[in-house]
């Protein structure tokens, strides 16, 4: 009942991968929703541990046939290689230095921008883990005060039933009460007829002497 369901460190792993797969970035809230839920911190050490440790994909290059050439071309090959080298090297170092030199006006400023960037991505993420953790928090209290409430409500369900047969009896009760007062009342005009009869028959007694 609400506690946060827990995944395992190769769960968090396969999840990672197949967000890869899919060609998009991973992120500790792409691999939680993926999962359906866990803790965003622990799924941030999981993937970051395994990411920085894993070995780098090295694709073997195919060997190509080799050609023997004449020992003549193989001489000029060789001496052509050489000039182009030492040309190409010449002016990797000229564009080289011409690009440090362009570069080093901009590093600094790009630099500074992107740590910027990255502490603010940081700090946004570290934000959001609080609020999931606190939601996750909040969820757990209120499914305890739901199942409170739940219990609650079925012990004054019951209390009322207990009531309603209480008053159901009253009522049956009651009904016996106005027939026995119904009775009662009869008895007492048959009483007072009684009376008067008598009465009556006294005076004729009396009126006869």
């Amino acid at each position: 009942m609400g506690r946060k369901t827990e995944f395992s460190d190769q769960q968090i792993i396969d999840s990672g991968l197949a967000i890869e797969r899919e060609g998009k970035s991973v992120s500790p809230f792409a691999i939680r929703n993926r999962l359906g839920g866990g803790s965003s911190e622990r799924i941030k050490n999981v993937w970051l541990t395994f990411d920085e440790n894993r070995p780098s994909d090295i694709e073997e290059e195919s060997s190509q046939d080799k050609i023997d050439l004449p020992i003549e071309v193989q001489d000029i090959l060789e001496k052509n290689i050489d000039t182009a080298t030492q040309m190409f090297t010449k002016l990797a170092s000229e564009g080289y230095k011409i690009a440090q030199l362009i570069a080093e006006n901009r590093v600094k400023s790009t630099v500074e921008d992107y740590q910027s960037k990255i502490a603010d991505s940081i700090e946004s993420e570290h934000q959001a883990s609080l609020a999931i953790e606190e939601g996750d928090r909040r969820i757990d209290v209120l499914e305890i005060e739901l199942d409170i409430s739940k219990s609650k409500a079925d012990e004054l369900l019951a209390d009322n039933a207990k009531k309603d047969g209480i008053v159901e009896s009253l009522r049956e009760r009651l009904l016996v009460l106005e027939r026995k007062e119904e009775e009662f009342n009869n008895l007492q005009r048959e009483h007072g007829k009684l009376e008067e009869r008598l009465k009556h028959f006294n005076n004729l007694k009396n009126d006869s002497k």
